[in-house]
């Protein structure tokens, strides 16, 4: 019996939503990759955040801050973005000027077992409301077990390569990449696309490609691909986004790495 995995690779379509600044203060958005982890308990789960100031000022003191509560330390540094390469002092808050992005990496290093739970963060700075919540777009989806088991980053891409897909009236069909690393143990995965229990007039199907050119191994399904995943085995996928009876006008949507679904084959 299929069981849902915590580190459900998701590569789901997630609407753009647009803010209205707040009324005091700079405004600010901001995203986490990947969007999952799963690891065994006393081992960090890292992932990278950017905050972003819309301005109109410099935004003071910006930093991540856990807000779900969990049996996990947290902890963060600013980095350099074209690196990745750590900047500065743990845990030190920075200013972002207007118009600017702060990167951070962040960790959360689990103490006790988590299930799946989809973990939300303060991404606030001094002198600024905290930016929006957005599920899938700056949550992150952390499991933590006794034993080791496989721990799936995926990233998403699109054919325009700004992360979103447009596709036309019914019937009309738009598609992106997903690229995987298992950074844990081998273990074999059940693997579907799903649009996170948003209602959306589309229908979604996955093939896994064949990485040298993307052509899809088999026909794609609606359904789930088992998949075998050793350690640092890298397998690749392909999402079929295609506009379903009732779509008037063309559904503009952001293809994450957060939304393909996973479970114990």
């Amino acid at each position: 019996m299929s069981k849902k995995l915590p580190q459900a690779l998701w590569a789901m379509p997630v609407l753009s939503l647009l803010f209205a600044a707040p009324s005091w203060g700079q405004s600010l958005s901001a995203s986490v990759l990947p969007l999952s982890r799963s690891v065994q308990v006393g081992t960090p789960a890292t992932a990278f955040a950017t905050i972003i100031n819309a301005g109109p000022g410099t935004a003071f003191g910006c930093r991540p801050a856990l807000a779900t509560n969990l049996p996990a330390a947290f902890a963060y540094q600013t980095t350099d973005p074209t690196t990745n390469q750590v900047t500065g002092t743990p845990n030190t808050p920075a200013n972002i000027q207007a118009g600017a992005s702060q990167s951070f990496v962040f960790a959360l290093t689990p103490s006790a077992p988590i299930p799946s739970t989809d973990v939300a963060f303060n991404f606030s700075c001094a002198n600024a409301a905290p930016a929006p919540t957005l599920p899938s777009v700056n949550t992150f989806l952390l499991t933590a077990s006794l034993a080791a088991g496989p721990d799936i980053v995926a990233l998403a891409t699109t054919p325009s390569g700004d992360g979103v897909i447009n596709v036309g009236g019914t019937g009309e069909t738009g598609a992106f990449a997903v690229a995987t690393v298992n950074v844990g143990a081998g273990g074999t995965i059940a693997v579907s696309a799903d649009t996170d229990g948003v209602s959306l007039p589309l229908t979604l199907a996955i093939c896994q490609t064949m990485p040298v050119n993307g052509a899809c191994v088999g026909t794609p399904t609606g359904g789930s691909l088992t998949v075998s995943f050793g350690a640092n085995a890298t397998p690749t996928f392909g999402i079929f986004v295609t506009a379903s009876a009732g779509s008037r006008s063309t559904p503009r949507t952001t293809a994450s790495s957060s939304g393909f679904g996973t479970g114990a084959g």
